[in-house]
């Protein structure tokens, strides 16, 4: 069969192509098919093996820390309209951060966190302290599932505003503990949505044993991004709570001895996360949401609460700056103010305003600047007060 190297002849008589066979011919005929000889040996020898490159293993699980040290100035500690107690405090504050990165299926990560004041001018009130720890393993089917649960435990030592009756003004320095679990799947329906269930057990202990009891939660998110520059967020939950001591009360506010106090909680939230530059150094957070907080007797203790927050943050090469704000309104439904024959119902307002700013002094170390403004407002004119607080501090901040 022809090749299309040599002169087609195979339809020639064999007699005929014998005798015109020159000598340079049979040469180049010798030569050729010694060629083909050794490029068959050269094919079929096993080629020498390569010892593979070695690589530093890498390790799975990476690491950091961060300490922070502040010093600064409250100028109301006890959250009081009336009885203000002032003080210049130092605070520190420890966390840590472990994370298994994600090998097969499976994840997992570790945070604990510890914070710490004291107030050097403080009669009634000297010190406060916080302890936050979270667990999470996490399990993936394929690209679109996860599975984890979050296990997270948490300790407080501070001072609340824990009034929810008109009766009293009370805001006490209280010690809680607790710990919360539950499961949480996440499911990624399309590249750009995702949702969420979680239900989620939590048992609280308080020193006095005042509030003791437990939370029960459901609830259900809903996600939307646009590349990697907006997020929108919807969630809607569901809360149990159960005191182990807490009464029921009448709709005059007298308590009914024997009852045990029930609330149930139900909670709507949107959320949207916005980067407006491509280098992701402006970026806004927006988030809204209304409560309605019902007991299980005459409605004593109901309230309807709108919450609106805005934060705004921008981060350069060496500075970094964020400004949020808080307003919240709380209705209540039978609670009311003053006396008369239609005295009005009682409400209560909160608003905050923090200002932080930033300058990375080194790989490691990052100088802080922050000032916090708290104002709350009712009706009952002793349920009112205003606080602020001011500090600068250093961060430490190490990673692996």
């Amino acid at each position: 069969m022809y090749d299309g190297a040599f002169p087609d002849t195979s339809e020639a008589p064999v007699v005929d192509w014998i005798p015109v066979i020159s000598p340079t011919r049979l040469a180049a005929v010798l030569l050729c098919a010694a060629a083909a000889v050794c490029t068959e040996g050269r094919a079929q020898t096993p080629p020498v093996a390569v010892p593979p490159l070695l690589l530093p293993v890498q390790s799975q699980w990476s690491m950091s820390a961060t300490a922070e040290s502040s010093y600064g100035y409250k100028d109301n500690l006890l959250l009081s309209g009336t009885g203000e107690e002032r003080s210049a405090f130092a605070r520190g504050s420890l966390s840590f951060l472990l994370l298994r990165a994600t090998t097969g299926s499976f994840d997992s990560t570790f945070f604990g966190q510890i914070d710490g004041s004291r107030y050097f001018s403080g009669t009634t009130i000297d010190h406060d302290a916080k302890a936050w720890t979270q667990t999470e393993f996490g399990y993936r089917f394929g690209d679109t599932l996860k599975v984890s649960l979050p296990l997270t435990g948490y300790y407080s030592d501070q001072v609340f505003d824990v009034s929810d009756t008109e009766v009293e003004r009370l805001v006490a320095r209280l010690k809680v503990r607790g710990g919360m679990a539950g499961p949480l799947v996440h499911w990624t329906i399309h590249p750009a949505w995702w949702l969420e269930a979680q239900a989620v057990g939590e048992a609280k202990r308080y020193a006095d044993g005042s509030n003791d009891g437990r939370v029960g939660e459901g609830a259900l998110r809903l996600g939307w991004k646009r590349g990697e520059r907006v997020e929108l967020r919807l969630a809607a939950l569901q809360r149990w709570r159960g005191f182990d001591r807490r009464s029921c009360y009448t709709a005059a506010g007298r308590e009914l001895t024997g009852t045990r106090l029930k609330i149930a909680e139900r909670e709507y939230q949107v959320r949207a996360d916005v980067t407006w530059d491509a280098a992701g150094a402006w970026r806004t957070m927006t988030r809204a949401g209304v409560l309605d907080y019902r007991d299980n007797g005459s409605g004593y203790f109901n309230f309807r609460e709108h919450r609106l927050s805005q934060e705004l943050e921008w981060k350069g090469a060496v500075w970094s700056a964020r400004v949020a704000g808080t307003a919240k309104r709380m209705d209540f439904h039978v609670q009311t103010v003053g006396f008369g024959l239609a005295p009005p119902p009682r409400i209560k307002d909160e608003y905050q305003t923090e200002v932080h700013l930033e300058r990375k002094l080194g790989r490691n170390w990052t100088a802080i600047a922050e000032y916090t403004w708290e104002r709350t407002r009712s009706n009952d004119t002793i349920a009112s007060y205003l606080a602020n607080e001011g500090l600068l501090g250093l961060r430490w901040s190490w990673e692996k």
